[in-house]
């Protein structure tokens, strides 16, 4: 008798001692079911506003926007808002030249919250910043990513790009 309730009495006091937590587990970067269609409406959108305001429309480029989508699950599973991994500080421009995309000029915007295409390009054209990036003459292409999940729900990433070309000769 004095054993089981010794035992009891330890597995009880084992689980009153114990004060480290589980982990969190990592957020999963997540496709969104409409994804073609929110990546096209702000392909859309984008090229309204610089038509707007008297700019040529950009080009959707397959490599920038495979840069854009992977930047997008990077922030979501590595749990941060930023231009930079704050681990590896790997830059936009970085991203784009590991990718193989050889460009004269770059930028990007990010965006988090946001959960339609009339929405983000809405809060990237009230940034000064971003909408610098938006509007700016020196892009010909732009890659565009939607992703779901971390902290924020949804993600936006677009490269801007001005690309290096080759002439055979």
């Amino acid at each position: 008798m004095r054993s089981a309730g010794w035992i009891l009495f330890a597995a009880l006091a084992a689980g009153c001692t114990s004060t480290s937590e589980a982990p969190e587990p990592k957020a999963r970067c997540q496709a969104v079911d409409n994804e073609t269609e929110l990546v096209g409406d702000v392909f859309e959108l984008v090229n309204l506003a610089r038509s707007a305001h008297g700019l040529e429309p950009l080009i959707l480029d397959p490599l920038l926007s495979a840069v854009a989508d992977e930047f997008a699950c990077e922030m979501i599973e590595g749990g941060f808002l930023a231009h930079a991994n704050p681990t590896s500080q790997v830059s936009p421009g970085e991203r784009l030249t590991t990718a193989g995309y050889i460009y004269y000029a770059m930028g990007e915007n990010i965006a988090a919250g946001q959960t339609s295409a009339a929405e983000v390009v809405h809060d990237w054209l009230l940034s000064e910043s971003h909408r610098a990036n938006l509007l700016s003459s020196e892009w010909r292409e732009i890659g565009i990513a939607v992703r779901r999940g971390g902290k924020h729900g949804w993600y936006w990433v677009q490269e801007f790009a001005d690309p290096l070309e080759f002439t055979s000769r």
